[in-house]
């Protein structure tokens, strides 16, 4: 009896494991699209904490999939299982010892099978052999509190990140009007080709490669070494572009939709020289009421609506400062659409991006209107390219796609070049905040403003397609003291 009920513990546990594999994956490309490792490694180390900070929506659609499906196929399996007993046990004796052996090893081959299909669906054989190849990073990173940083005319910085913002959107052939009107309108300097790199394609990935020039890359729950320092610091020895702007006096002040404590963001913002955060938990604190909120925290609109309060004591304050901003109507799979802008009339997702769109460049039109452009310079950036979301078939049709960029200054220098990378912003903002960055480079970034001795390598984008994440000990070491390793 005991060995029977052990043999129906393990058939059921090796079912069981099968099947949240295969809804697993079918989760991850339904609500995000193509599953990226990295991505899902980095979000598995803050575990519980995650499930709180994520939009109930999302956390809704995990449990649905990838705990209630499961459970019940198991029940279908079973019932299934019964039937076929039955008919093997009416089956000619020819065929039925073959049967039986298929019968018991059917859950073995279900697990072998559903593994084998997620580590393909996943690139996993890529992300094991990163080990082995050559260290991009090392060869490639140079310090930044080692290259010249020199004051021309400083400004203040204004750094707005649009959740998924791709300059596809535009499009008028592909979605029958230019979705992002209002920020084209502004006539900012542009780069035409702001591609998308390994380590760079989620929002806090987006946030450490565009501000301290490097990706992020799993760390801890393959990696014992590092586990402690990294989920108790964030890259603690990385000089990235805030703590710059620290070291010559400037304040500064994120503030977001969601909750800053969403896959570490509050430990990379603390760290780093911001000296204050703004997120859903501090919006409630002051007063935001939670049903005024979407799954995310506060919509768009509303952010803009304190930011323009924040940069009028900044200004007044005067001393220098970056205000950043992160937005969140647009985030996949549905985006959010708030009352007021379902109240100016838009509607479905397209509507999402262009009310948000439209809130952006109102905030970018109250800061000329009162004079704060200056002594105060704006970027807008896409942090990433889109992942599912129902424009995502007209997305997939476009030949490049690219992420939205734009920098707003009455006196914008020239671009010297047209394709730009995350790790590029940070000398490139430097500069364009009035600074001069000698040499154009810094972290794995090439200054994509003024003219520069150094120049990107002509095979950068498949050189780091094929080794930016591969195992470096220097990139290690920017998360914890290099004798830990």
């Amino acid at each position: 009896m005991k060995t029977q009920l052990r043999s129906r513990v393990l058939r059921s546990g090796l079912y069981l494991l099968a099947l949240f594999l295969l809804c697993f994956s079918y989760w991850i490309h339904r609500s995000f699209g193509q599953p990226d490792l990295d991505q899902i490694a980095y979000h598995m180390n803050f575990g519980v904490e995650l499930m709180d900070t994520v939009d109930p929506a999302v956390t809704w659609r995990f449990v649905r999939w990838c705990v209630m499906a499961p459970l019940a196929f198991l029940a279908l399996l079973f019932y299934i299982e019964t039937r076929l007993r039955n008919a093997i046990v009416r089956a000619p004796e020819s065929c039925r010892m073959l049967c039986y052996r298929i019968h018991r090893w059917f859950p073995q081959l279900l697990v072998f099978g559903a593994t084998a299909f997620w580590v393909c669906d996943v690139s996993a054989f890529k992300y094991v052999t990163a080990d082995f190849g050559p260290d991009y990073f090392g060869a490639n990173y140079v310090r930044p509190e080692q290259v010249a940083v020199l004051a021309e005319k400083p400004k203040n910085l204004i750094l707005i990140y649009v959740e998924s913002l791709e300059q596809g959107y535009s499009t008028k052939a592909t979605f029958g009007r230019d979705l992002l009107a209002p920020l084209n309108d502004l006539h900012g300097t542009s780069f035409t080709d702001y591609q998308q790199v390994p380590g760079t394609g989620w929002t806090i990935a987006a946030m450490v490669s565009t501000q301290c020039g490097v990706p992020l890359e799993r760390m801890t729950i393959f990696d014992g070494n590092t586990q402690g320092q990294v989920m108790n610091s964030f890259l603690k020895n990385a000089v990235c572009l805030t703590d710059l702007l620290a070291a010559r006096g400037y304040r500064n002040v994120f503030m977001g939709g969601a909750s800053t404590n969403f896959a570490g963001k509050d430990k990379f913002l603390s760290q780093h020289h911001y000296h204050e955060v703004y997120g859903k938990d501090e919006w409630l604190k002051s007063g935001v009421a939670a049903e005024d909120m979407n799954g995310w925290g506060l919509y768009d609109n509303d952010l803009f609506s304190r930011a323009k309060t924040k940069l009028r004591t900044l200004s007044a304050s005067q001393q220098p400062f970056n205000l950043t901003l992160l937005t969140v109507d647009t985030h996949e799979p549905e985006g959010h659409l708030s009352a007021s802008c379902a109240q100016r009339g838009y509607e479905g997702f397209d509507g999402v991006i262009s009310c948000t769109a439209a809130d952006v460049a109102d905030f970018v039109r109250y800061a000329r209107d009162n004079g704060y452009l200056e002594n105060t310079n704006i970027v807008i950036l896409g942090d990433h390219l889109s992942r599912k979301n129902p424009l995502t078939p007209k997305l997939s049709q476009l030949p490049d796609r690219t992420i939205f960029n734009t920098f707003i200054s009455k006196d914008a220098p020239t671009p010297n070049r047209q394709q730009l990378l995350h790790f590029d912003l940070m000398p490139t903002i430097l500069e364009f905040a009035g600074y001069k960055v000698a040499g154009g480079r810094m972290a794995l970034g090439y200054s994509g403003f003024n003219q520069h001795p150094y120049h990107p390598p002509k095979d950068r984008l498949p050189d780091m397609d094929k080794n930016l994440l591969n195992r470096s000990e220097l990139y290690m070491a920017l998360w914890s003291d290099p004798e830990d390793h």
